[in-house]
């Protein structure tokens, strides 16, 4: 099983957006003690981009994945492999006809576990509750109804754009295109009646709407929204995703951003392409 189809089967999600778990953080010994607590229905804390997977690890060595499309109702056919823990309980080995993955134990319970796995250079990392079934693991994430509604084609009433700039003191300091690596993130514009509108280039994938924009101090504050014609696309985290978003001009003529995403603060800055 290639490492690609790995990743797809257990449904990864990275650490950035994990739940956090509630498993005592030195327990790898009880799982030393007794491999068998490893016997069981385990399923994925969140959903990632409306799939998930179930692993179910047999007694007999085996460990099943059952692969969920959440959102559109599939299942894909059930993966079998071979696992086993090993002596000190620190790390679970997924034995493939080619080579042996080892999941790296965080923290685990009877309740709860937590791995991680260095997959293609990358450390990703599992968060995992023990269910009672397989068949019914859609049912117990209750963001699915947002996802299902999230991956859907835009709609006129889904963001209401209103990009026009409120009037402003030296707006020579904003006007123009302003990029992050040679890709210009935003433009502020002058309209024909000479008002200023804030827009992003389109691409062949991605639209950009603003609404809310209004002025604290000399920091202009808006809600950026992005979204995709493309139904492939509708999964990607960036399809209906809403942005609050600042911009601020610096002494040395860089644009400062600061931007909310899932919740989390980040700030970077932009230059005005000449």
């Amino acid at each position: 099983m290639s490492n690609k189809l790995f990743r797809s089967l257990l449904a990864l999600v990275f650490a950035s957006g994990c739940t956090s778990l509630h498993a005592d953080s030195n327990t790898s010994a009880t799982l030393a003690s007794d491999k068998r607590l490893i016997v069981g229905i385990w399923a994925m804390q969140a959903l990632n981009e409306g799939q998930t997977t179930v692993a179910e690890f047999k007694p007999d060595g085996q460990l099943l994945m059952h692969a969920f499309d959440c959102v559109k109702s599939t299942r894909a056919p059930t993966n079998v492999v071979a696992y086993s823990v090993s002596d000190d309980g620190q790390v679970i080995n997924m034995i493939l006809p080619t080579k042996t993955i080892e999941l790296k134990v965080l923290t685990f319970s009877p309740q709860a576990m937590q791995f991680t796995s260095r997959t293609d250079g990358m450390e990703i990392r599992y968060d995992l509750e023990k269910v009672d079934k397989v068949d019914a693991v859609c049912d117990r994430y209750p963001q699915l109804k947002a996802e299902q509604a999230r991956m859907t084609p835009y709609k006129a009433s889904d963001f209401i754009a209103d990009p026009t700039i409120p009037a402003h003191p030296d707006m020579d300091r904003y006007v123009g295109k302003w990029s992050s690596s040679n890709f210009v993130m935003y433009e502020i514009a002058r309209d024909v009646n000479g008002g200023f509108y804030l827009t992003t280039p389109r691409d062949k994938n991605w639209h950009y709407l603003y609404n809310d924009v209004h002025w604290v101090g000399n920091a202009l504050h808006f809600q950026l929204y992005t979204y995709s014609d493309h139904e492939e696309a509708f999964r990607l985290p960036k399809h209906k995703l809403l942005i609050p978003t600042s911009l601020e001009p610096m002494l040395d003529g860089r644009m400062r951003e600061d931007f909310i995403l899932n919740g989390d603060p980040y700030m970077s800055f932009l230059k005005r392409m000449k």
